[in-house]
């Protein structure tokens, strides 16, 4: 229960626009990832990059605001896991909404987080960050500040091989 509660007092702080107290409940050796190829994706290892994830993401979306819909929690504290269906809306440079939903799994370790994984709609997402690009902020369009897989040892999933061409028969 006290961990729901610390988790949707998270979520009010993100709404007001303080990620401060969330990056500094990172773990020094913590990671943050937000999978996809664009300007919000990414596998961040350590607080410096986590700090400037969030930068990021609210020069790109000042009125962020994010709904909890559900916060499961489970495990010991020293291996706490919080799972959070959520919904996030913003407001685009032309006045349209952004809305998407999305899915997050955090570990924690005695309080501070370790692992921070954030799954969204990522077509929605990539039509916001087009249109904010469009709408000339080209920081929309950056590459991700770290890979996904880029961290130590956690290898990259190679692309499949090619499939071979199969003969027809007549």
């Amino acid at each position: 229960m006290i961990v729901r509660r610390v988790a949707a007092k998270a979520y009010r702080s993100l709404n007001a626009g303080d990620y401060q107290a969330i990056v500094g409940s990172f773990r020094p050796d913590g990671v943050l990832c937000f999978v996809g190829d664009h300007a919000m994706g990414g596998e961040l290892h350590g607080v410096t990059l986590i700090h400037q994830w969030f930068q990021r993401v609210f020069r790109l979306f000042p009125d962020l605001q994010f709904q909890p819909r559900a916060i499961v929690v489970g495990g010991m504290p020293w291996n706490t896991v919080v799972t959070t269906r959520f919904t996030v809306r913003a407001t685009l440079p032309d006045g349209r909404r952004y809305a998407n939903e999305g899915m997050q799994f955090l570990r924690l370790r005695w309080g501070r987080i370790v692992e921070d994984r954030l799954y969204e709609d990522t077509q929605a997402l990539t039509w916001a960050l087009a249109t904010i690009a469009a709408l000339g902020n080209e920081e929309a369009t950056a590459a991700p500040l770290a890979p996904v897989g880029a961290g130590p040892g956690v290898p990259r999933v190679p692309d499949p091989p090619p499939r071979a061409a199969t003969a027809r028969r007549s």
